[in-house]
């Protein structure tokens, strides 16, 4: 099950396994395991190995058991054998991995996925659920949000070499080497070192009967320890080792580990909120401190998750990674029982393209199709009607189109049933109006009276250009359609369906008839109604009469149809769309205003942008047009400036510009199309999906008159621009609300920077890593942010002469 680094050993031995074979080997393991006991961690015994493992080849939970209980060292956490373990394991394999990453960053992807790897595979593999989810993440991260992890997997599962080939051209290809490293790293964190908090505590100890002073120490929380380390420690998102010189001690959690919240401190120099100990009676005893209430609840919650695990033997993220399999194999069941209900149909049905084509003198339809005569497939006759249509090459979208507006001869945008069967009647088809109307309500699927484009370019791809559609299975389920539909309603009744089961299948029982309506909500079932039966509860009694109706085979004018349909579709030119567009909105393009004095003053333009049919849209859509050039803010160029960062925490580094920077920066209104520029959008017109990897929290502050003199010049060290890589949400609520910087490094090394006046309430969305900065708002704003990650601020400073810099703040043009 995912959450096991174990399976690194499969994977190092399957490297190595030169027979290819489909079970791990006793012997091939017991070779690893004897180099393997160079590590101190790790004692291998040949006698005992050969007690425990008396078969050719080894389970995994077997070999998992076998870990803790013989292989590793008397006095020796079993997570440190591990990974020893998985160090050898990435030794043994790693020259034979094929990928275009550093290798550093391929190391920490191979041991995300150890954690993903299905257990007692050989080769280990991780399932799509599991490697979709790892690509979302890794999606996120970059900021790839418009795509789509269900684009990338085509297979079921994957090898780790796979899975890297895959992250490679789907989410790596664009991207730079410090966006790929800062990616993987964060992931590294969560998913491997398991980091759930970094922050700066008040902490003192309990040794014998004494307390130390309190002291401010940077804290990294674990599932196995707390360490902390002096207020001097880099800030990154590496997290320092045990070895590193600055680390002041550890804490580590056990299953007897006491945790309890205590009040607040009050002393002679220090007063104290968010308390609360944690105690190893009678070794260590420890106080906490933290900022408030608020962030103690959360302190707790942490490590009372940390402390239920050690008692389950498991960590958080082993946990949820568990939860997310059950779950996910919980689907898969239910999907295959979904399955089951349909696999009468398929059995049945094959047989029938069996007897079909052993009669293969017997016509069953015209020449197109007689050579085959497929079989309603389970894949299609499940849910045929919420198959996802083929997506279209913009010639084939055209073609449809000019065909629709071929049928539409009013022009509305909107075929009515007369225009529906003056078509039908132009295809040569001599359909009664009741094949006619079962046509037209099998494109109109909202029962609207009306075909919109939409429906109609659905039903065209489905049924006419979708190759796995079977025209046979279609055209047998109108036949059945028509017959049973003994009113011409174009609906059928209870009644109706049962007399109708009832005389072609004599041998349906009543029950199973019953049962087939049992999931109608509605008196009256409509085509595509019928046709859910079909592949839903009422397969068993409709599946055998529709099986007779292809074997028979009668001609009728619905045979005909779909293949007329798909004539007209090839003998329709992609460029007549233009000519129905300039003839249906002839009157704009010849468009003319005059002035009293009888000049021009409005014109319209030579032909038309966009020809939009009547149906549903989302405004984006609408609002956004591929032929207009993408507009660029106006911004300052600045070359060879120089960003250091910090490499203390809590103190700012510095961005300095080179002598000939005059300070201008230029200002603009914002628009999403001018933030999109910088990586940023306004919240409240977008309607793709984020993921924040951090906690985060909304609140309103208030930058008072004088926050940029009185508190960023004079107290904080003066005016600057940050970067950190948790997102922003900001919003002004006041009409005077400043200007919001946002700056970029572009691919030539320039740096390119904007001042923005943001519209009252209008929400400006900025990604994790976006440069940025708020030194000059004013008013309230709303703003979304966290304390869960490091903030890289530099102060603004300029070269006034070589060898000397100054301190500086932006001034703006309008």
């Amino acid at each position: 099950m995912p959450g096991e680094q174990l399976t690194c050993v499969w994977q190092a031995i399957y490297a190595l396994d030169r027979l290819n074979s489909v079970n791990m080997n006793k012997d091939a393991m017991k070779l690893f395991l004897t180099n393997a006991a160079q590590y101190e961690s790790i004692h291998f015994s040949d006698r005992k190995y050969s007690d425990t493992f008396s078969e050719a080849t080894v389970k995994f939970n077997d070999f998992k058991e076998y870990v803790k209980k013989h292989l590793r060292e008397n006095g020796v956490a079993f997570s440190k054998t591990c990974s020893d373990l998985e160090e050898m394991s990435w030794n043994n394999l790693k020259s034979g991995l094929k990928s275009k990453l550093e290798t550093e960053d391929v190391y920490k992807l191979w041991r995300i996925c150890n954690r993903l790897m299905k257990e007692d595979t050989y080769p280990p593999v991780v399932f799509r659920e599991e490697a979709s989810w790892l690509l979302e993440k890794v999606l996120s991260n970059l900021g790839h949000n418009l795509k789509s992890s269900d684009d990338a997997f085509r297979d079921d599962q994957f090898t780790f070499q796979e899975m890297l080939s895959i992250m490679e051209d789907f989410a790596f290809s664009d991207t730079s080497h410090q966006q790929i490293n800062t990616c993987i790293d964060d992931l590294y964190t969560w998913l491997v070192v398991e980091v759930m908090k970094k922050s700066k505590v008040y902490k003192r100890t309990k040794k014998q009967a004494n307390w130390t002073n309190w002291v401010k120490r940077w804290c990294v929380l674990t599932p196995q320890y707390l360490r902390y380390y002096g207020t001097d420690v880099k800030a990154s998102t590496r997290v320092p080792t045990k070895a590193d010189s600055n680390q002041k001690g550890e804490f580590t959690f056990t299953k007897n580990t006491k945790l309890e919240s205590l009040v607040g401190y009050s002393g002679v120099v220090k007063n104290l909120q968010g308390r609360f100990r944690l105690a190893n009676v009678p070794v260590l005893e420890m106080e906490i401190a933290v900022d408030d209430e608020n962030e103690k609840r959360a302190w707790l919650s942490d490590l009372e998750e940390i402390i239920q695990c050690l008692r389950d033997n498991t960590t958080p993220v082993q946990k949820l990674l568990k939860e997310r399999h059950l779950k996910s194999m919980a689907a898969r069941e239910r999907k295959d029982g979904t399955n089951k209900q349909v696999e009468d149909i398929e059995s049945a049905l094959n047989k029938t393209k069996l007897r079909a084509e052993r009669q293969s003198k017997k016509q069953v339809f015209d020449d197109t199709s007689k050579n085959v005569v497929k079989p309603l497939t389970t894949e299609k006759t499940k849910d045929k009607i919420q198959l996802k249509r083929p997506s279209l090459e913009k010639e084939s979208a055209e073609k449809i189109k000019a065909m629709f507006m071929k049928i539409d001869t009013n022009g509305n945008g909107l075929l009515d049933k007369l225009e529906f069967a003056n078509f039908l009647k132009g295809l040569g088809l001599n359909m009664s109006e009741k094949e006619s109307n079962l046509v037209f309500k099998s494109v109109d699927t909202n029962k609207s009276e009306q075909i919109t484009f939409e429906q109609f370019q659905n039903y065209f791809c489905l049924h006419i250009m979708n190759e796995t559609e079977t025209a046979e299975c279609v055209n047998a389920m109108r036949k059945a359609f028509l017959e049973a539909d003994r009113d011409g309603s174009g609906t059928l009744n209870f009644r109706e369906f049962t007399e109708f089961v009832w005389e072609k299948n004599r041998s349906a029982r009543m029950t199973k008839i019953l049962k087939s309506f049992a999931n109608i909500t509605t008196d009256e079932i409509s085509f595509n109604d019928f046709e859910k039966l079909v592949s839903g509860s009422g397969a068993e009694v409709l599946v055998p009469i529709l099986e007779e109706e292809i074997e028979r085979g009668t001609d009728s004018s619905l045979d005909d149809f779909e293949d007329r349909l798909q004539k007209v579709y090839k003998d329709t030119e992609a460029d007549e769309l233009a000519t129905y567009i300039r003839q249906r909105w002839d009157k704009f393009a010849t468009f003319r205003r005059a002035g009293q004095t009888g000049s021009v003053v409005m014109t319209g333009g030579h032909g038309m942008v966009a020809d939009i049919v009547p149906g549903d849209y989302s405004l984006i859509d609408l609002a956004c047009f591929s032929d207009l050039p993408p507009l660029e803010p106006k911004h300052k160029v600045v070359k060879e400036t120089q960003w250091l960062s910090s490499t203390i925490p809590g103190k700012s580094g510095k961005i300095i510009f080179p002598l000939e920077f005059d300070k201008q920066v230029p200002t603009e209104q914002a628009t999403s199309e001018l933030l999109r520029y910088y990586g940023c959008s306004f919240a409240d017109s977008q309607q793709e999906k984020i993921s924040l990897l951090f906690r985060h929290g909304i609140q309103d502050f208030t930058y008072e008159n004088g926050y940029l003199e009185k508190y960023v010049t004079a107290t904080n060290g003066g005016a600057g621009i940050e970067k950190h890589d948790f997102s922003h949400l900001d919003c002004p609520l006041s009409e005077d609300s400043g200007i919001f910087i946002l700056a970029k490094f572009v691919d030539n090394g320039d740096f390119h920077i904007t001042g923005f006046r943001l519209p009252v309430r209008h929400t400006l969305y900025v990604p994790g890593g976006v440069i940025h900065c708020n030194d000059y708002l004013k008013g309230t704003w709303r703003t979304m942010l966290s304390d869960e990650t490091d903030i890289d601020h530099v102060h603004l400073t300029h070269v006034v002469e070589e060898g000397h810099e100054e301190k500086f703040r932006f001034q703006f043009t309008y």
